[in-house]
């Protein structure tokens, strides 16, 4: 009887800290709730692409009446065939180095990759971290679902840049900033790497 009870014990804190290990930034002191909360969907995206179709593309896809958008389409096809990456953990460098970009393009109304005063973003990131790296930048949004299935969805871009990387399992570390931004009202950059 006492086998038997540590059994469902352990299978119970395995079920139900499924959803708690995906809250990796919960708590963080160099993260705000928002940003602790986009690294949480993404980190649902990347356990169980079909649990973060129920649980939040089909509504938002719905709300906005983007059913028909190829790129939404593609998106479902790439989440359905995602399950069981390693969760993001969050980085204070990777988030030093997010900070850091996302101010600076909030403050002088630039959007992309590279700083203000032309240093690419691999020189930057550089200054932080080492190994693999990625980079992806949102704009106009500052709560974590838009910000998330912006980049997610990633209209308009061809490459699928920011949803690669947000599904790659390269990556296991990431820092997150929300900023103000002067064109766009806000600006959220993610920074990626496989080392911290």
């Amino acid at each position: 009887m006492k086998h038997l009870f540590t059994i469902i014990l352990i299978t119970l804190l395995f079920s139900t800290g499924n959803a708690q290990n995906l809250r990796t930034a919960q708590g963080v002191s160099y993260l705000d709730e928002t940003e602790a909360q986009v690294i949480y969907l993404m980190n649902v995206a990347r356990h169980d692409g079909n649990q973060f179709i129920k649980k939040y593309l089909d509504r938002y896809v719905a709300d906005k009446g983007m059913q028909g958008n190829r790129y939404v389409k593609s998106l479902y096809a790439d989440l359905r065939k995602t399950k069981g990456l390693a969760p993001l953990l969050p980085s204070e460098k990777l988030t030093k180095a997010a900070v850091f970009h996302a101010k600076d393009m909030g403050t002088t109304g630039e959007v992309g990759h590279n700083s203000s005063d032309g240093t690419s973003f691999v020189k930057r990131l550089r200054r932080y971290v080492s190994g693999a790296i990625a980079e992806n930048c949102s704009y106009g949004h500052n709560d974590a679902l838009g910000i998330v299935l912006q980049l997610l969805i990633d209209n308009g871009v061809p490459s699928l840049g920011h949803r690669k990387t947000i599904l790659d399992p390269t990556y296991k570390y990431v820092g997150v900033a929300i900023e103000p931004h002067k064109k766009y009202r806000y600006n959220c950059v993610q920074d990626f790497s496989d080392r911290n």
